[in-house]
């Protein structure tokens, strides 16, 4: 008998993160944590970040973790 697996959600049109929220804008300009380019935009702790600085950095957090877990299963 096999675990069933719950189904993958569908991504938002705009890519990983959906900023559409309003809580995501500010009027202030702020340098963007990633690249301290100006931006109104806010991550979810209101921390000031563009989209895609924001995706890149997920991507990379998500490549390395995946590369930890794969080494981990390779080399116990």
């Amino acid at each position: 008998m096999s675990a069933r697996r719950n189904p993958r959600p569908e991504l938002p049109p705009t890519g990983l993160l959906d900023w559409t929220d309003g809580r995501h804008w500010s009027q202030q300009t702020r340098p963007c944590r990633y690249c301290g380019q100006p931006t109104h935009l806010r991550d979810s702790h209101r921390a000031p970040a563009h989209k895609t600085c924001a995706e890149t950095a997920l991507a990379e957090q998500v490549a390395d973790q995946a590369a930890a877990y794969h080494n981990e299963r390779l080399n116990p």
